[in-house]
């Protein structure tokens, strides 16, 4: 069984000068090795969950454990979180600091007060690991916007974290950036990092996760294994967030078509097979 690494006690959350809290009660578990989408309407709360689980909002209210040990404000604790937690923005730009590639990948590294010659080692290896080595002295301003993301990624993953947090990684990038981005997260987690992600795309967390946590209005109203959360239909279309274009493909093939031992597809590869297998093609 997997064991605990970060939990969420009755969190609160409400921003300075706010009139309601942006989180609210929320009570979650993530555990090693899952991959998390965080559901919801803008405004439901994502980001603000993320922010809090990687120590920069401090609780209103409420207690976040890593491991069974609480955070701790101070700088030093922070640090060291922030080591075990990394997280990288929506907007890439709010991330990189430096001039060059490399630069920026090595600027946290240092800030760990490495030995240079492990800063070095990491960034040869990290530069290679996403593909980034004949970009490595490429100005930053040069690149396109999934060249920078793809760097953000690279200069969280350098610090080898256990839990990667990723505010609406896809926002902004073609089908084809999207593909090589995921692709990359594949590998991050088959080399065993926990991975959770805030995003609005249906489709995508239904491809993706094992496990969907929906929040809405800063409350999380379903948490549980993807296959359980998208048989909630009537509450998901309560929540006006409707269901993957996959299970609405599926839904709407006639009953007798659907066998009751064949669990609904996630990828259109295993439904376009379904489908040739029973002649449908």
């Amino acid at each position: 069984m997997s064991h605990v690494l970060l939990e969420f006690h009755n969190v609160c959350y409400t921003y300075p000068g706010g009139s309601r809290p942006a989180i609210q009660e929320l009570s979650l578990t993530i555990s090693a090795g899952q991959k998390i989408a965080i559901l919801g309407h803008n405004g439901c709360g994502k980001s603000t969950l993320l922010f809090l689980a990687d120590g920069l909002y401090r609780c209103t209210s409420g207690i976040i454990d890593w491991q069974g040990k609480p955070l701790q404000y101070n700088s030093s604790a922070l640090n060291l979180w922030r080591q075990r937690i990394g997280l990288a923005f929506q907007d890439p730009e709010r991330q990189l600091v430096a001039a060059t590639v490399a630069e920026d990948i090595s600027y946290g590294l240092c800030n760990l007060q490495l030995p240079k010659s492990e800063i070095g080692k990491r960034l040869q290896q990290t530069l290679t690991d996403f593909s980034l080595t004949e970009l490595a002295n490429s100005p930053l301003h040069h690149l396109s916007l999934g060249q920078k993301r793809r760097v953000a990624l690279a200069g969280v993953m350098a610090l080898q974290p256990e839990l990667l947090l990723l505010d609406e990684p896809t926002a902004y990038l073609d089908s084809l950036q999207t593909r090589n981005l995921f692709q990359e997260l594949d590998r991050i987690h088959a080399n065993g990092t926990t991975i959770v992600m805030a995003t609005h795309d249906l489709d995508l967390a239904y491809a993706w996760a094992d496990r969907i946590v929906v929040l809405h209005e800063g409350q999380m109203v379903l948490s549980d294994r993807t296959d359980v959360v998208f048989t909630d239909v009537a509450l998901l279309e309560q929540l006006q967030l409707g269901i993957p274009t996959l299970l609405e493909v599926w839904y709407s093939l006639p009953e007798a078509l659907r066998h009751p031992q064949v669990a609904p597809p996630r990828s259109i590869a295993v439904l376009r097979s379904y489908l040739l297998n029973h002649s449908l093609l």
